[in-house]
């Protein structure tokens, strides 16, 4: 092989590799650093608990009004008769509070996707999404860890978000039906994604990360786990940058050094089955995740219910400081490859 060819695959290969979104190697200087630690700094746990309560009492009109009034807590969306009236209250919730932050507001398809954008202002075509679910499953189910816990992070991450310019762009995504096989987010990528051609570098997935800790081993270690696929080499990746962002950022939040290889029958998936790089972010993995926490999908996961005793067997309980944590760390990955550039105020 000659000069010229060596040189030409070099080339080549130098191209693609600066454009392959498992890179996820921005430059890091003392200024970026600071920049990031202070935007991540400005999340607030009490702000996510507030956002947490109250998408965790849709149904009962308490902000859509009396029209939303289901007399019990609910936030189910019924294949065939569409969303009950607390998961349309949630979606107005959502819409309400990005349109306040002064994000670019979207609903998408037929199973009712919110969606709020910062645009970048150098590369908007390389986009990166943070996501949960806003819906539950029917009766009286507030959801409080399932999912209000993750759609509260998304709420917390694009308010603080906001208020700050970026190279790239950053959606904010609440899917719904996703307790009815990822319907929402499924939507979302094959008839938006897929379609427009648009270059979706990283997803995170915020689901389940409010509890952590088991109501059946109390010396359960207290962290965050991550889900991603190995035989996907991009969102593996991805996911190891996350535990980076908290090394670096948010000391304070412990993540599992082993990531879960697999389907996490989650949001994140939609994304993975397209190729895009994606992982989830959750209180408790597999095999132990049902034992863990038996209040999924159960009457008693509310804030005001057994889900949040801290006197349990085990001492598991409502943790909104380690939710706030997993949340200052997707804020923090987020500035740091989006490249945040300035703050609007």
């Amino acid at each position: 092989m000659d000069r010229y060819a060596n040189l030409f695959i070099l080339s080549l290969f130098t191209l693609l590799t600066s454009c392959y979104p498992e890179a996820h190697r921005q430059e890091s200087t003392p200024l970026n650093d600071q920049a990031i630690r202070t935007v991540a700094d400005e999340v607030s746990s009490q702000q996510y608990q507030d956002y947490q309560l109250d998408i965790e009492s849709m149904g009962q009109g308490l902000y859509g009004g009396q029209k939303y009034d289901m007399g019990y807590r609910n936030r189910d969306f019924h294949l065939e008769n569409g969303p009950s009236k607390g998961n349309s209250e949630a979606c107005l919730y959502i819409q309400d509070a990005f349109r306040g932050m002064g994000l670019k507001l979207s609903l998408q398809g037929e199973y009712i996707n919110v969606i709020g954008e910062i645009t970048g202002t150098i590369s908007p075509e390389n986009i990166y999404i943070i996501g949960a679910h806003y819906d539950h499953i029917g009766g009286d189910r507030p959801g409080g860890d399932d999912n209000a816990s993750g759609t509260a992070g998304v709420l917390e991450a694009a308010r603080v978000l906001s208020g700050y310019q970026f190279e790239s762009s950053i959606r904010f995504i609440a899917f719904n039906a996703e307790e009815d096989g990822l319907l929402g987010s499924r939507d979302y990528v094959k008839n938006h994604v897929i379609p427009e051609g648009e270059r979706i570098v990283g997803m995170i997935n915020l689901d389940l990360i409010l509890r952590p800790g088991s109501d059946r081993d109390s010396l359960y270690i207290i962290d965050a786990e991550l889900e991603a696929r190995s035989s996907h080499q991009a969102s593996w990746n991805w996911a190891l940058a996350f535990r980076q962002a908290a090394l670096d950022y948010v000391p304070s939040l412990v993540v599992d050094e082993n990531l879960i290889d697999g389907v996490s029958s989650s949001d994140n998936d939609s994304f993975l089955e397209q190729g895009i790089p994606a992982f989830l972010v959750i209180e408790n993995s597999d095999p132990d995740w049902g034992e863990a926490n038996p209040y999924v999908h159960h009457y008693e996961d509310a804030s005001d219910r057994r889900a949040n005793n801290p006197d349990s067997s085990g001492g598991a309980s409502y943790n909104y400081e380690f939710a706030a944590d997993i949340t200052r760390t997707a804020v923090a990955l987020l500035a740091q490859e989006a490249v945040i550039l300035s703050g609007d105020q």
